[in-house]
C-alpha cells in the first residue's frame, strides 16, 4: 500500500478569463476543490494503486467534504478533526500560471498519529509543505522515523521553493537529510536553489543523498532521473495540448509515479512515463482535478 501524510485544504480556485484589471472586475470561473499537496497525490493515486491518505481537517462541513471526496477515489482515509478546515485561493490567469493565498488551518494540527495507521504501508510519501508550521511538522518527522524502522520506503516531494528559501537552505538541506528520503521528487526551480542537478549550492548537491533517487522535473522538458549520485535516465515529456491550469501537476506526476513504481517492481522509466501522462490529464483540467 502507498501512504501518503500531509496536507488537505478546500482550494477555491479562480481562473481567469481574460488579463486581471485591477480594480474592478475582471471575468473569471471560480470553482471549488480539494486541496493540498498530499491530499491531491492520494486522490491521484487511489485509483491506480491502494492507497491510505493521513491528515487533519476541521470538524466542519469542508472537513466532511474533503474526507468523502478522497474516500469517492477509492482512498483509505485516516483522519484527525481539529481546529477549522485549511483554505486555499489559487489565482489562475489566463495564461495557466498561478498565485495561492494559502490559510491552512488545520492542515497545520495534526498530532501523533495511531501507529497502526503506518502499518501495510511499502512506501510512506510527504510533502515538504508538512514542515512550514504547527504540531503537523514534528508528527510526520516522527512518522517517517517509524517508517523506516518497520523496513518501509519514503519518498519526499520538496513542494515550493519560496518555503525553501524561508526554511533556510541550510536548515532544509539538513532536514530533508533527517527524512533519510529514498525518493526525491523537485521541479527545476527547487532543483536550482537546492543544487540538486548541477551542486551550484554551497554544500548541496546530490552528494548529500547518496542513496536517493532523485527525480528532477523540467516542466514541459525532460525528467532528470538520478539513481546514487548518476544520471541514470533522462525521460522526455511528450507535449501537452489546451493546458488550462497548472495546478497539481507535481502532484499528478508523483502519483503516478509512486502507483507505476510499486506495481512495476521499480522500472524507473515506465514509472516517470506514467507520473507525465497522469499530470498531462491533470494540465487539461481546472484545479487538481483529472480531465475525462
Amino acid at each position: 500500500m502507498l501512504g501518503v501524510i500531509g496536507d488537505v485544504v478546500q482550494d477555491v480556485v479562480v481562473w481567469q478569463l481574460e488579463p486581471q484589471r485591477n480594480a474592478t472586475d475582471t471575468k473569471s470561473e471560480i470553482v471549488l476543490r480539494r486541496g493540498g499537496s498530499a491530499a491531491n497525490v492520494a486522490a491521484f493515486a487511489g485509483p491506480r494503486y491502494p492507497t491510505r491518505f493521513i491528515g487533519c481537517v476541521g470538524d466542519d462541513l469542508g472537513g466532511h467534504a474533503l474526507g468523502e471526496e478522497l474516500a469517492g477515489h477509492g482512498v483509505d482515509v485516516r483522519l484527525q478533526r481539529r481546529g477549522q478546515t485549511g483554505t486555499i485561493v489559487l489565482l489562475v490567469d489566463e495564461h495557466g500560471e498561478r498565485t495561492m493565498f494559502p490559510s491552512r488551518g488545520a492542515s497545520a494540527l495534526l498530532e501523533p498519529i495511531d501507529p497502526g495507521w503506518l502499518e501495510g504501508l511499502e512506501v510512506l510519501h510527504v510533502t515538504a509543505y508538512s514542515f512550514e508550521s504547527g504540531p503537523t511538522a514534528d508528527t510526520v518527522l516522527d512518522a517517517v522515523q517509524r517508517q523506516h524502522a518497520q523496513g518501509g520506503l519514503v519518498s519526499l516531494d520538496l513542494s515550493s521553493a519560496g518555503l525553501i528559501e524561508h526554511y533556510g537552505v541550510a536548515e532544509f538541506l539538513d532536514l530533508v537529510e533527517r527524512c533519510h528520503p529514498e525518493l526525491i521528487s523537485a521541479n527545476e526551480d527547487e532543483c536550482r536553489l537546492l543544487g540538486l542537478v548541477d551542486g551550484a549550492a554551497a554544500g548541496a548537491g546530490l552528494e548529500r543523498f547518496p542513496a536517493a533517487i532523485v527525480l528532477a522535473r523540467h516542466g514541459k522538458d525532460a525528467t532528470m532521473v538520478f539513481d546514487r549520485g548518476q544520471l541514470v535516465a533522462t525521460v522526455p515529456v511528450p507535449p501537452v495540448e489546451d493546458v488550462r491550469d497548472l495546478t497539481g501537476a507535481g502532484d499528478a506526476f508523483n502519483a503516478g509515479f509512486l502507483a507505476a513504481y510499486l506495481g512495476n517492481g521499480g522500472d524507473l522509466i515506465a514509472s516517470c512515463e506514467a507520473g507525465h501522462a497522469l499530470s498531462a490529464r491533470v494540465l487539461r483540467s481546472p484545479g487538481a482535478t483529472e480531465a475525462p
